[in-house]
């Protein structure tokens, strides 16, 4: 009896020695560089893979240890070492794994180009007050799809050529997809945006969550400030990949060559207080060699210009771990405004905006960033974050007249949270553009109507430097469109919009809601 127990407890302690050593021996992530490539029949194009291990290692698999493949061998093929060769037109995912890890680099034979307009500033001496508001993890498809006169979708068509109706997303819905650098690309599949299917978590117990979307009745406050003002129909985010690159980009226009979510053993761990041996995924722009760093950085941002320029700015956000949203906070992880004085006093609690709008102190520049709860990311509930929003921008629109005629709030979802869209993103360079979002501008002076002009977050940093005379970022926000065609500054204010809350429809007793990774039980 005694040698079957020992027997036992030696087979029990192998096997946990062995799943200890497959968990650490498997990356995190799989970075197949340059992530996007044109080519033409009969060229070549020589790949790199790098595993990335969420201690922060970094290992070159390209000729070792990895295995490539081409999803469609009559378009593109590619050598066991990943040299690739262009076979005929047309776009193709080619994949390396290590283990069950994939990643993918995209070869195309024409990218989606992005369309440009004509700069301007009408804005300079109109506008006093830039109000940025950002929420979490929608695609334009899933919220306005069916809104008449946009570019929309109540279909999807999947690899295999089917053309099949979108479902109706549930609010709350019980889990979150899968939203990061590895999804985007497999589901823009190149263009062809057939692959949403694949992405992490896209169904689970044959849900199908990735491929529905909202109607009107799920989101009628969001609808009404569509109707009233202006709604975005071309805006992208800037990075393809998720919400930490893409709340770098708020602030300086740049994802600053990060290309994934921090990796580390707490949670949340977003920024220049993270703990000793966080990193993030990191890709040169020059040699698209993949590397870890820790997630602070001493680029410069809007507030750093605003500064030198003495245009007051608030980011209106959780201010520490203990305030839910903390992760959301975009000057977390720049040490210019973490290690200063700005920090307690430009950056500050999120409760305090309703204060300083109601009483018509709002500052020129302004960030808003949500509770965890209030994001509208799933599995959190698209009502009880509509109702956020319109409470937010009711203290706006309820504050002084004055401040009303000279404001514009632009609000923006920050990445397509895995959800369906139809649009190819246009490319811009190897870190993006990312996927079609939801982008509302409300403003007296917006145009009415729906805006078809190509932007993404730069273009709000854009229209930040014309309004207020302030130098450029130099990174997209000397590409992006202005967004100042949305504007007629002739017209007639428009009035305010001041709307209800809405009781929000309880969760079903038998849904298990599962948490989603971008907020504070995440990782």
């Amino acid at each position: 009896m005694k040698l079957v127990l020992v027997l036992f407890l030696c087979t029990l302690l192998f096997s946990t020695l062995l799943a200890s050593a497959t968990s650490n021996n498997s990356p995190a992530a799989i970075f197949v560089t340059p992530p996007e490539i044109q080519l033409q029949p009969g060229q070549t194009q020589q790949l790199q893979a790098y595993a990335y291990y969420k201690n922060g290692t970094v290992t070159n698999v390209t000729n070792s240890g990895s295995t490539w493949a081409s999803l469609n061998t009559s378009v593109a093929t590619v050598s066991s070492t990943g040299l690739v060769t262009m076979k005929k037109a047309g776009s193709v995912l080619i994949s390396n794994k290590v283990g069950i890890i994939y990643g993918y680099g995209t070869i195309v034979s024409s990218f989606t180009p992005f369309i440009s307009v004509p700069p301007g500033n009408a804005s300079a001496g109109k506008i006093e007050h830039i109000v940025f508001i950002v929420k979490e993890n929608r695609s334009f498809d899933e919220y306005f799809g069916t809104f008449p006169g946009t570019n929309g979708a109540t279909t999807y068509k999947n690899s295999s050529g089917q053309v099949l109706a979108l479902g109706h997303t549930p609010d709350p819905a019980s889990h979150d997809i899968g939203h990061e650098w590895h999804d985007a690309h497999i589901a823009v599949d190149g263009g062809l945006m057939d692959r949403f299917s694949q992405e992490f978590d896209c169904s689970v117990d044959g849900d199908n969550l990735c491929l529905t979307q909202f109607q009107q009745s799920d989101i009628p406050n969001y609808w009404s400030y569509a109707q009233t003002y202006t709604l975005s129909d071309e805006a992208f985010s800037n990075v393809a990949s998720g919400s930490y690159p893409a709340h770098l980009a708020l602030v300086a226009g740049s994802s600053l060559d990060v290309i994934d979510n921090p990796y580390s053993s707490d949670p949340a761990q977003w920024g220049c207080d993270a703990i000793a041996g966080t990193t993030v995924p990191s890709m040169n722009a020059g040699t698209y060699v993949v590397s870890a760093v820790y997630p602070c950085f001493t680029a410069t941002s809007m507030g750093n210009l605003a500064d030198t320029a003495n245009v007051t700015w608030k980011a209106y956000t959780a201010i520490n771990s203990t305030q839910s949203g903390y992760i959301y906070n975009p000057y977390r992880s720049f040490s210019s405004i973490f290690d200063s004085g700005d920090w307690g006093t430009k950056v500050v609690n999120y409760d305090e905006f309703i204060t300083d709008a109601e009483a018509g102190n709002l500052p020129a520049l302004s960030w808003l960033t949500p509770p965890s709860a209030d994001t509208d990311h799933p599995p959190d509930s698209a009502c009880v974050g509509e109702n956020w929003t319109v409470q937010q921008i009711n203290a706006v629109m309820q504050g002084p007249e004055s401040q009303w005629n000279s404001t514009v709030i632009f609000l923006i979802w920050d990445d397509w949270g895995g959800f369906y869209d139809h649009v190819s993103p246009p490319h811009r360079d190897q870190f993006g553009l990312g996927l079609r979002v939801p982008f509302l501008i409300i403003s007296p002076w917006a145009i009415q109507g729906v805006y078809n002009t190509e932007v993404e977050f730069a273009s709000v940093l854009r229209f930040m430097e014309e309004t207020f005379n302030l130098p450029s970022l130099d990174t997209a926000d000397t590409v992006a469109n202005d967004l100042q065609d949305a504007f007629n500054f002739k017209q007639t204010a428009r009035p305010p919009l001041v709307l209800n809350q809405r009781t929000c429809p309880p969760v079903p007793p038998d849904m298990i809601v599962k948490p989603h990774d971008d907020d504070e039980d995440g990782d």
